[in-house]
C-alpha cells in the first residue's frame, strides 16, 4: 500500500468532510501554520498507520463519503481498478502507487444527518456504523483479487478496527468482528 486518497460530497453544514480528514496526516501549510497541532493530527492519523504496516500489499485505498438524499438510489459500494493512467495526478506528480486502487463509496443519508446536524460525535458515530460494516463484508471479497493473505485480511481489519474506535467512528460493544 503506497496512498490512501480520501474524498467526499457532502453538504458543507455537515462535520461529515471534518471528521474524514481526520485519516489523513497534517498537511505541509497545517504543519507550518500549527506545529503542535499538526504532530498530533498525524500521530492519529490513519493513513501512516496502513502505510507503514500493509506496504507490502499491492493496493491503494481510495475512500470516498458522501451524505445523499435517500431517493438519489446511491448505496455503499465498492470496486478495485488499475492504476495505470499515465495521465493521472500521481504519475504527473511523481507520486509512487500500488498496481490497483481499491475505491469505496460510503453512502450515509441526508435524512439521517439533519437530527444530528449540530452533534460532531453523533456524525462521526452515523458514519462508522455504515463504514465499519461495509469493511467487514467488503474486503474478504476482494482477498484474492489484491492478493492478501488471511493474516493480512485479519490484521487490516484489526488495524482498521482499532483505529475506528480510537477516533470514536465505532464502539467497543458494537463493533466486535
Amino acid at each position: 500500500m503506497k496512498v490512501l486518497s480520501v474524498v467526499g460530497d457532502t453538504p458543507g453544514w455537515t462535520y461529515i468532510s471534518e471528521i474524514f480528514h481526520e485519516m489523513l496526516p497534517a498537511s505541509t501549510q497545517e504543519a507550518v501554520r500549527h506545529p503542535e497541532l499538526a504532530a498530533e493530527k498525524t500521530k492519529a492519523a490513519l493513513e501512516p498507520i496502513l502505510l507503514e504496516r500493509f506496504s507490502h500489499l499491492d493496493f491503494d485505498f481510495c475512500f470516498c463519503f458522501r451524505c445523499l438524499d435517500r431517493d438519489s438510489g446511491w448505496v455503499s459500494k465498492a470496486r478495485l481498478s488499475k492504476n495505470d493512467d499515465s495521465h493521472s495526478w500521481y504519475t504527473l506528480n511523481h507520486v509512487e502507487q500500488a498496481s490497483r486502487s481499491l475505491g469505496m463509496d460510503i453512502v450515509v443519508y441526508t435524512e439521517d444527518v439533519i437530527p444530528i446536524k449540530n452533534d460532531k460525535d453523533a456524525q462521526k458515530r452515523l458514519l462508522g456504523t455504515e463504514f465499519w460494516p461495509f469493511l467487514q463484508k467488503t474486503l474478504p471479497k476482494y482477498k484474492k483479487k489484491i492478493p492478501m493473505t488471511d493474516k493480512d485480511l485479519e490484521l487490516l481489519l484489526s488495524t482498521l478496527h482499532d483505529w475506528l474506535a480510537r477516533q470514536g467512528w465505532i464502539t467497543e460493544e458494537g463493533a466486535q468482528t
